[in-house]
């Protein structure tokens, strides 16, 4: 059984939608570029992440065809936990800084009696030292259904003032546990991931 599930994240000109209380602070959507967009972890293993840039260079999508898991009969641990990170890496002008305030994790999980279904999304930037930001959602079996993370903070932490640009790591997982429960559990990512993004002057 083949699964196609996919990430999707925009860049602040189009839908990671900047903040409308911090809208007359923000930097021009043209001024905001994605350089740089990199997969590797379980979930999305080399050769199994489709990363697409537009031309501009602020809208991107990843796709996956194997971020699924499962739990039961014949599966190990690695069956049943997977995860990926994209870091993404982007260049904005000098005195700006920004955040994430929202974000929206969906996919499909059939949990077996006695199964408890994860995902979890987190976000750091690279060379900071400040906490990562972490939304997770727990499914308890019985469950045959799309399920929906949908989290939304206030700021949390800001990258860092004094820089052009930031790499924004985005850590997600899903996992089934226990994996030794006599009925088959699977729990799949699928499109669209989307990022909310907040701008402020330093």
């Amino acid at each position: 059984m083949r699964f196609l599930t996919g990430l999707t994240l925009v860049g602040a000109a189009v839908a990671a939608v900047i903040d409308r209380s911090l809208a007359v602070a923000a930097p021009k959507p043209g001024d905001i570029k994605i350089l740089n967009v990199s997969a590797i972890g379980s979930g999305c293993p080399a050769g199994h992440a489709y990363v697409n840039v537009d031309a501009t260079g602020t809208i991107f999508d990843v796709a996956f065809d194997q971020y699924i898991v499962e739990a039961g009969p014949g599966t190990s641990v690695a069956d049943s936990r997977k995860n990926c990170r994209i870091s993404i890496n982007l260049q904005f002008p000098q005195g700006y800084q920004f955040s994430i305030i929202e974000t929206r994790f969906q996919g499909y999980a059939s949990l077996a009696a006695g199964q408890t279904g994860t995902c979890r999304a987190g976000y750091t930037f690279a060379g900071d030292n400040s906490q990562e930001v972490v939304f997770q959602k727990n499914l308890a079996s019985p469950y045959e259904d799309n399920y929906n993370l949908l989290a939304g903070v206030g700021i949390e932490s800001f990258s860092p003032c004094g820089r052009t640009t930031a790499i924004l790591n985005v850590n997600s997982e899903i996992r089934i546990t226990p994996i030794n429960t006599p009925s088959r559990g699977v729990m799949t990512v699928s499109a669209p991931q989307t990022v909310k993004l907040a701008w402020r002057q330093c």
